[in-house]
């Protein structure tokens, strides 16, 4: 190994707060840096020649087993996603992840390369800042009820909500929404899928509005408006915003709905650059 190689493989063994991880063209864990034991829990004999795919849940994984982060990044050339990974523990943690597939110059698949960091560290280093301080509840902070049955979007939304300075109570179903409405007087904001199994986004706004009549509430599906009306899951005059949406969208919908003049602001598009 080259002295610039040398150096390369000290700065990936010694990043102890980021994984960097390759994998070979089935998955198989390649290497192991400090960072992914101390996010992962597992030491490098125990990962190294295992699947990477242990360390992914099932709702993330293709019918034939392989992680979907693969699949999308072999295809595209690049993924990035916040999404679920599990402990060596069985804990569940939410990492950002960014896959790259490395290769040949004959275009040869040879490996995956995976960067990985706590959502927190992602934040950290998009900004350029220390890390912040914990916030705590302030109940001058407007507070959404988030209610999606889709355990990777919530938690994506969650975090987006969050970054965006809302207080966030995420649920992944209409009935647990309800039990929160009955409980918590502080919701500003009802923020609902619409198509879930058992209570719907639409049944879910009208059983609100009989506990909360004031409740603002903001759909999003990944149909269009025109369908979800004629199927009668929402109705015409309905904030809705359709997937997938932008983190600027989100807010800008939210800053409408939390306004005080959201009469007519339905109207309004999205669909600005």
């Amino acid at each position: 190994m080259s002295a610039n190689g040398h150096l390369k493989q000290l700065m990936v063994d010694n990043l102890k707060d980021c994984a960097l991880i390759l994998l070979d063209p089935n998955g198989k864990v390649l290497s192991w840096n400090a960072g992914a034991k101390n996010l992962l829990g597992y030491e490098e004999v125990q990962a190294v020649g295992q699947p990477y795919a242990r360390i992914v849940p099932p709702e993330a994984r293709a019918p034939n087993g392989a992680p979907l982060s693969l699949t999308i990044a072999r295809e595209k050339g690049r993924h990035e996603e916040i999404g679920q990974r599990i402990h060596c523990n069985g804990t569940d943690l939410v990492l950002h992840e960014v896959v790259i597939p490395l290769h040949d110059p004959q275009h040869n698949l040879m490996a995956f390369g995976l960067m990985m960091h706590s959502v927190e560290a992602a934040r950290r280093a998009a900004d350029g800042t220390a890390p912040r301080p914990p916030i705590v509840a302030d109940a001058s902070l407007p507070t959404v009820l988030l209610v999606d049955d889709d355990d990777q979007v919530r938690m994506t939304a969650e975090c987006v909500l969050k970054d965006q300075n809302y207080e966030v109570i995420a649920v992944a179903s209409g009935t647990e929404a309800l039990d929160v409405l009955r409980g918590n007087e502080s919701i500003d904001v009802l923020f609902t899928d619409v198509i879930m199994p058992g209570m719907d986004g639409g049944e879910l706004a009208e059983q609100a509005r009989l506990i909360r009549p004031d409740l603002k509430i903001l759909f999003t599906s990944g149909y269009f408006e025109h369908a979800l009306i004629q199927k009668g899951n929402i109705t015409a005059n309905a904030n809705l915003l359709v997937k997938p949406y932008r983190p600027r969208d989100l807010a800008r919908k939210m800053k409408i709905i939390l306004a005080d003049d959201v009469a007519g602001s339905n109207e309004l598009q999205l669909d600005e650059a």
